[in-house]
C-alpha cells in the first residue's frame, strides 16, 4: 500500500472521520465567533472587540488547512504538521518580543481585556479543546499538533479570563508579563513536540 493510500485509509477510519468532523466544527465555530464579535464591535462602535474578532480568523484558517491536509498522504500531512509547528514557534517568538518590550519599557499602564471579551474567548477555546480532547494521546503528528494548539489556547483563554476578572485596574503590567510568559512557554513547547513527532514519525 502506498503512503497516499495509507493516508486516505486513515481518513476513512472512525477516528479519522471523528477528527475531521471536530476540525470542521472548530473552523466553523471560529468563523462564527469572528463574524459575531466583529459585528458586535461595529454595532456598538466600541472598537474594543474588533481585535478579538480578527483573532478567530487564525483558528478558522489553521484548523481548516489541517482538515484539508489530513489523510491526503504523508507528504501533505508532514507539510501541514511542519507548518503548524512553525506557526506555534512564531507565536512563541512574538510572545518573547512582547515580554522583552514590557521589561525594557516598563509601561506603567497595560490594557486588560474586558471580562466579556475574555470570557467569550475562553468559552471558544474551551470548546475547541473539548472537541479535540479525545485525540490527545494520538501518535499522529498532525493530530497531536492540533490538540496541543487547542490545549494552549484553552489554557491561555482561562488564564486571560481570570486575569481580566481579578485585575480590572489598568495598572497590571507585572501580571501581564507573567501571563505572556505562560503563553510563550506553551507555544515553544508545543512547537518542539510537533516538530519532533513529525521528524520521528
Amino acid at each position: 500500500m502506498t503512503e497516499t493510500s495509507q493516508g486516505a485509509s486513515l481518513r476513512e477510519t472512525n477516528d479519522g472521520r471523528r477528527f475531521l468532523k471536530a476540525l470542521w466544527l472548530i473552523s466553523a465555530a471560529a468563523l462564527l465567533f469572528c463574524i459575531t464579535t466583529a459585528a458586535f464591535d461595529w454595532l456598538t462602535a466600541s472598537g474594543a472587540y474588533l481585535e478579538d474578532g480578527v483573532t478567530w480568523i487564525y483558528d478558522t484558517v489553521i484548523y481548516g488547512l489541517v482538515a484539508v491536509s489530513f489523510g491526503r498522504g504523508v507528504i501533505f500531512e508532514r507539510a501541514a504538521a511542519f507548518m503548524l509547528s512553525l506557526v506555534l514557534a512564531v507565536a512563541g517568538c512574538q510572545g518573547s518580543y512582547d515580554i522583552w518590550c514590557e521589561i525594557i519599557w516598563r509601561a506603567p499602564e497595560t490594557a486588560v481585556n474586558s471580562p466579556i471579551s475574555a470570557l467569550t474567548f475562553a468559552a471558544g477555546t474551551m470548546l475547541e479543546a473539548a472537541l479535540l480532547f479525545r485525540f490527545r494521546k494520538s501518535g499522529e503528528p498532525l493530530v497531536k499538533g492540533t490538540w496541543l494548539s487547542a490545549r494552549n489556547s484553552a489554557l491561555i483563554g482561562l488564564a486571560g479570563a481570570a486575569f481580566a476578572l481579578l485585575f480590572r485596574a489598568p495598572s497590571a503590567a507585572d501580571h501581564q508579563i507573567l501571563f505572556d510568559c505562560l503563553d510563550t512557554v506553551l507555544a515553544f513547547q508545543a512547537a518542539f513536540c510537533v516538530a519532533r513527532e513529525t521528524i520521528e514519525h
